[in-house]
């Protein structure tokens, strides 16, 4: 079994995780980020870009929506189920994250309403501007995973600041003493077992929208029947369970 020692473990490269990995790094820590597929980003891979509410690229566009009303709107629209600390935090530090991504090389065509295509913008004309759309490699049409330059991006910065991302390399377990995670346990592509050990450890591992038996078993809906999600493959909620 092969033995690793860092300041921070991170589950799973795809979006959260590498930002993850790259604010531990930027702060000085040690990262040992473990992926189980043979390439970063994850579920972001099929995306278009980010929600952002003030951003440098908004104030340019004479964007006035602020994270307070965004929260606002948020809440309304889900009819306060949802956690409201959680959604607070994610508004507030949106802007910055923007920013954040511009200053490592990130490139946007801009800010748009979500879903701009003619069948859709009916729908959402009354939308905000917070859809930071990437600008695609070589010229292209912005369109499905034209986001993939953005993850680009963040695996380099990761790479440059010594983040030691493991591919192929899912995590089976949390090693869990006196109620703490102190590490983890992963299996490589060759099959060999890693246990790793790190002060912190932080799960990115997504969702279970590619795993209908998980769906039915928490929500009581039926994949392809009652429930159409977005399924990416690989999110089946590993990190949950």
């Amino acid at each position: 079994m092969k033995k690793m020692e860092t300041d921070v473990i991170v589950v799973a490269a795809g979006l959260s995780g590498l930002a993850a990995s790259i604010a531990a790094a930027e702060n000085g820590a040690k990262v040992i980020t473990f992926e189980k597929a043979g390439t970063t980003g994850g579920a972001a891979n099929m995306g278009m870009g980010p929600l952002g509410v003030g951003s440098r690229m908004q104030r340019e566009q004479m964007v006035s929506l602020t994270p307070g009303e965004a929260l606002r709107k948020h809440m309304y629209y889900t009819h306060y189920r949802v956690d409201a600390r959680m959604v607070r935090y994610y508004y507030f530090k949106s802007g910055e994250t923007i920013d954040w991504l511009c200053d490592m090389g990130v490139e946007f065509l801009g800010v748009q309403r979500a879903f701009s295509a003619p069948e859709a913008t009916r729908a959402y004309s009354d939308g905000e501007f917070t859809w930071h759309v990437v600008k695609p490699e070589g010229g292209k049409m912005p369109g499905p995973r034209c986001a993939a330059p953005m993850i680009k991006k963040m695996t380099e910065r990761a790479a440059d600041l010594g983040v030691e991302i493991l591919l192929e390399t899912p995590v089976a377990k949390v090693i869990m003493e006196e109620g703490k995670a102190v590490g983890v346990m992963a299996k490589d592509v060759k099959g060999e077992e890693i246990e790793a050990r790190a002060a912190s450890v932080i799960l990115a591992t997504g969702g279970f929208g590619d795993n209908p038996k998980m769906i039915k078993e928490e929500t009581g809906y039926e994949f392809g029947k009652t429930i159409f999600n977005f399924a990416i493959p690989g999110m089946k909620g590993d990190g949950i369970n």
